[in-house]
């Protein structure tokens, strides 16, 4: 049985801007700022980040409308080079990429809400951690009952989220002193090498923020129309949020005096303190946790199509192909990534959050490779249909080839161990690859 086209273009915008808003925007200005020393080259490199966002988003609409299958990078790596790149990037989706991420937003989400409450069980760890798993157990069956169900949960939820940014960016307006407005360009003693790569490290920090701009992706064989409705999610979605986050960043910086915040983390929070007051801030904080349910929801909903397009394939357990016949879901693979995520969480928050960053520099592999694959695809198979086109090509796949690759590098020069240990990872899932295409060959010997 195959899932069905059940999801507009409303709920496509919806997915990429849960997928993207979360705590990033909150807590990283402050490093980013602490870093450069300058904050007009934060606001820039904010800018930046939103081209490589948009950039990357086009040329997965091209992508996604030539194929229009769930699944994402899975689908058009496979497409392009073949089953090892795309079991690759469903292996680290699989390890870290969706698993992983879908942990650390819930338990940032109750500790927020922790801090929020002040109620004491709430600031116990093991509290913390049952309640994070209750959440995405909770999600996860919402998300098994059913797509138009679970869609219609994420839209409110999105449609409260992007209130609360709209909010805070419109009281934040109201409420500055915009007398203070050269702190928007003001340079600090601050800030550490000007180098390339130091500025391509921390554009790989912003960069962080943006990640889930090809979140539509992943669920294109269940969006209606997807030759009109993809392209348009893709490119409003990721330009709606680089205006959004553009808008935070003036309130942030002109909020406080730049001292305030080189350098911190609760930038938001901050920022609201000296806005609102001591209220404000507290609302922000349970702002925040509101906000973090947006982006759990969505990562149980889409992470688990990677998986039934690699059980489809054969690149993991057949099972996870199943579609529920009732509510027309990939049940078994939404339970697995809940599973998973819950074993992520009993390990508790900074062991995920060091996961994640040695894990950073392979999350950006995969959407680089596919970016180039479309560029291949234009030389190799010219007469194949693309009912989208990414306008001026070639100076837009270029553009986001050239960022992601410096990004990379600056990764790999700065966090050399870090970076290592991610490619690691992936050659691990290398062995995993050969290993499991072992066992199938042996199967289909012994079943003929």
């Amino acid at each position: 049985m195959e899932l069905k086209r059940q999801l507009g273009l409303v709920t496509a915008i919806f997915i990429i801007i849960a997928d993207v808003i979360g705590t990033g925007i909150f807590v990283t200005t402050g490093s980013v700022l602490g870093m450069t020393g300058n904050a007009f080259i934060v606001l820039l490199l904010w800018g930046i980040g939103g081209i490589v966002a948009i950039t990357g988003a086009l040329c997965y609409a091209e992508l996604a409308v030539m194929w229009p299958d769930d699944g994402g990078e899975y689908i058009y790596l496979k497409k392009i080079f073949g089953m090892l790149p795309s079991f690759l990037t469903g292996w680290i989706s699989l390890v870290v990429g969706f698993t992983a991420s879908v942990a650390i937003s819930s338990l940032t989400l109750v500790w927020y809400l922790s801090e929020f409450c002040q109620i004491a069980f709430l600031a116990d760890p093991v509290y913390q951690k049952v309640l994070a798993a209750g959440l995405i157990v909770l999600f996860g069956i919402i998300h098994i009952y059913g797509v138009k169900q679970g869609s219609f949960l994420q839209n409110g939820l999105t449609v409260l989220k992007l209130l609360i940014v709209v909010s805070f960016i419109t009281f934040g307006f109201v409420y500055a002193d915009w007398s203070q407005a050269d702190r928007l360009t003001m340079a600090y003693s601050s800030g550490g090498g000007k180098s390339i790569t130091d500025y391509g490290l921390v554009l790989l920090l912003v960069m962080f923020a943006y990640s889930g701009w090809n979140g539509a992706s992943y669920m294109a064989g269940e969006i209606k129309n997807p030759e009109k409705n993809l392209p348009r999610a893709m490119f409003f979605g990721t330009l709606l949020i680089t205006f959004l986050y553009i808008l935070l960043n003036v309130v942030y910086i002109i909020s406080s005096p730049g001292t305030d915040l080189l350098g911190k983390h609760a930038i938001g929070a901050i920022a609201a303190g000296n806005l609102f007051g001591t209220a404000g801030a507290s609302m922000i904080t349970l702002g925040i946790a509101l906000i973090l349910l947006s982006a759990v929801s969505v990562q149980m909903m889409i992470g688990p199509r990677v998986y039934y397009a690699m059980a489809k394939d054969r690149m993991i357990f057949h099972s996870l192909e199943r579609v529920n016949p009732r509510f027309l879901t990939p049940d078994l693979a939404i339970i697995i990534q809940t599973c998973i995520a819950v074993v992520y969480v009993m390990i508790g928050k900074n062991n995920i959050e060091a996961l994640l960053i040695y894990m950073g520099f392979s999350l950006n592999i995969f959407p680089l490779l596919s970016v180039i694959g479309l560029m291949i695809m234009r030389k190799r198979e010219p007469e194949l249909e693309r009912p989208f086109k990414v306008p001026f090509y070639p100076v837009v796949p270029l553009i986001y080839i050239v960022l992601t690759f410096s990004m990379m590098v600056a990764a790999l020069v700065n966090w050399t161990k870090t970076s290592l240990f991610a490619c690691g990872v992936v050659a691990v899932g290398v062995v995993v690859y050969f290993i499991w295409q072992k066992i199938l060959s042996i199967k289909g010997a012994d079943s003929e």
